[in-house]
């Protein structure tokens, strides 16, 4: 097993060729350009076989330096992209990973395997949350668990990771470990509406009669989208990302005019934008990643509008997987973290948990006081 650095062209090949490795949007170099600033970005291959090697693997590696030394925390979120099923094989990856990071100069290591723990379908968990004394999913029979994830678990744990999941809902810093997922392969829009609850089909068809209207936008309606976002932000009280923020997102993720990654929509209501939503493509998954709403108009129900607008797009798109990304664990009634369970639920489909953030240390010291800096942060 050898690592070396590659371009972002072969990268992104690499990522949409591979769809049955399922990467993540924030293993494409585009999202190293998202980054850029705070953090620098490199795309690394992992290359195996006798002879002409094979690129097996990919993985965006951030990176940033920690305050007055010349040593860098490497970070690969919801990576590296490599196949799992071949466990020998994984583990050679890792060992190789290690390696390049330690000889790169890095005093820690973090990686985020999107390998799935396990799954509860929809049903479950809604039985689950009319029970008064279920308060976690973790404290149900998940619907399936995956047998590879504890294999690499174990194969994490003896080649010196550890885990840095250290809330039980998934709730901490770093990427979410409990995602909500809707798989599309094979079905038609017929098929999804079927699976919504009463009220997602109610509140569709409400939107409908109040005529509401969905619209794909141009870079110039980001600023639509954030008077919206600084609103929810407000309402919500959680800390917004500036506009400037979005535009780079949207220069680093469609800068192939012809087939752009990140598609904005915009919902219209008595000729006013009442809600606005930002949605990615990559390969067979696509992901809603943003979504904002103002109290003006939300009789008319535009949220769920834009969410079956973004479903439609990914059925046409013929991804496999939408995906509505981050919850939590809780299922406890007096958890504000509840309701927006019950909102995805309300679609159908299925809780997801990943392996999560795992960390491998080469200065102890430097890594607890440089993670203590970023909780700060």
């Amino acid at each position: 097993m050898e690592i070396r650095e590659i371009s972002g062209q072969e990268h992104q090949s690499f990522l949409i060729y591979r769809r049955d490795l399922d990467p993540s949007f924030l293993q494409s170099p585009s999202w190293g350009e998202v980054k850029k600033g705070a953090w620098g970005y490199r795309s690394i291959g992992f290359f195996e076989g006798a002879g002409t090697q094979e690129l097996i693997g990919t993985a965006l590696v951030l990176t940033r330096k920690a305050p007055k030394i010349n040593r860098h925390f490497f970070y690969i979120p919801e990576g590296p992209t490599l196949p799992v099923e071949k466990t020998e094989q994984y583990e050679r990856a890792l060992q190789a990973l290690t390696a390049y990071a330690k000889r790169e100069g890095a005093f820690a290591l973090r990686i985020g395997p999107m390998v799935v723990k396990a799954r509860w379908e929809a049903d479950l968990i809604k039985s689950a949350l009319a029970d008064e004394s279920i308060s976690s999913l973790n404290e149900i029979t998940p619907s399936f668990v995956n047998p590879v994830a504890h294999s690499l678990e174990h194969i994490l744990k003896s080649n010196g990771f550890t885990s840095s999941n250290d809330d039980p809902n998934g709730f901490g810093a770093g990427q979410p470990r409990f995602l909500y997922q809707l798989p599309l392969k094979e079905k038609s829009r017929g098929d999804l509406l079927s699976g919504f609850n009463q009220l997602w089909r109610r509140n569709i068809k409400k939107s409908e009669s109040e005529g509401v209207q969905v619209r794909i936008g141009t870079r110039d309606d980001l600023g639509e989208f954030h008077r919206i976002y600084i609103e929810t932000a407000h309402r919500d009280n959680f800390t917004p990302r500036p506009l400037s923020y979005f535009h780079k997102m949207w220069d680093a993720f469609n800068s192939d005019s012809a087939q752009p990654d990140l598609v904005l929509f915009l919902a219209q209501w008595q000729g006013k934008v009442v809600a606005s939503s930002i949605y990615i493509e990559l390969g067979g998954h696509s992901w809603y990643l943003y979504g904002a709403s103002s109290t003006e108009g939300r009789e008319a129900r535009p949220s769920n509008a834009l969410q079956w607008a973004m479903m439609e797009r990914a059925i046409n798109s013929q991804t496999d997987v939408y995906d509505l990304r981050g919850i939590t664990a809780t299922l406890d009634k007096n958890n504000s973290h509840v309701g927006l369970l019950q909102f995805k639920v309300g679609v159908g489909g299925r809780a997801v948990e990943v392996m999560g953030e795992w960390d491998y240390s080469f200065n102890p010291v430097l890594y607890m006081a440089f993670r203590a800096y970023l909780n700060r942060r």
